[in-house]
């Protein structure tokens, strides 16, 4: 799919206090930030040319000050947000790989993901999900010791606290694994010294 692309923003829209932030993001602060500046200017021109006794004229003065600050400042935080926001949609998101990098381990493309975890590991290192899907993996490729060394990783940052459980439960598996295939060894061990005196008797 092609990357996703957001409204363009120009001067025009950023002449508005909110505008940008609602025009580009559908923001409810900039909603709010939008409807509050109307109703200043709305109530400031009621005041200023039909209402005029309502309000003194000091605070007339004040309030068109107001009004002309913080226009000029919009122009410049709704243009420079704009562009920080057109940046951000248009950089690839590294939380997209996780979920790929998942998809791909469940469609039994082992290769696939464990690139795709060490892609998002090595732009964020305290990625808990992405190394303890990188350990599984490991596991289930028989690299028991690169498993065992992403797993020590997890257990020291301060992230991967929220997942002691599954960190425990993945150790456990690797020790079982590993223990299934000492057993796995010595059977087919024991299995080749009994074949030996019956290949010995077949070739005499």
């Amino acid at each position: 799919m092609p990357p996703k692309r957001a409204p363009s923003v120009g001067w025009i829209v950023c002449l508005w206090p909110g505008l940008p932030q609602l025009w580009s993001a559908g923001a409810w602060s900039g909603l709010a930030l939008a409807t509050g500046f109307a109703l200043l200017l709305d109530l400031l021109l009621l005041t200023s040319l039909l209402w005029t006794e309502w309000v003194e004229p000091a605070f007339r003065v004040a309030g068109w000050t107001a009004v002309a600050v913080l226009w000029s400042v919009s122009i410049f935080t709704g243009r420079r947000w704009s562009q920080e926001h057109l940046a951000q949609v248009a950089r690839p998101r590294e939380e997209d790989l996780f979920p790929r990098a998942l998809g791909e381990y469940l469609k039994g493309n082992w290769y696939e993901a464990e690139a795709a975890c060490k892609n998002l590991l090595r732009r964020v290192s305290g990625d808990v999900q992405a190394r303890l899907l990188l350990a599984t993996l490991l596991r289930r490729s028989r690299r028991w010791s690169e498993a065992r060394e992403q797993l020590d990783v997890l257990s020291r940052l301060e992230a991967a606290a929220m997942w002691e459980f599954e960190i425990a439960g993945e150790r456990e598996r690797l020790a079982e694994a590993e223990e299934q295939a000492t057993v796995e060894v010595g059977e087919t061990d024991e299995h080749q010294k009994a074949q030996v005196p019956a290949a010995m008797l077949s070739a005499a």
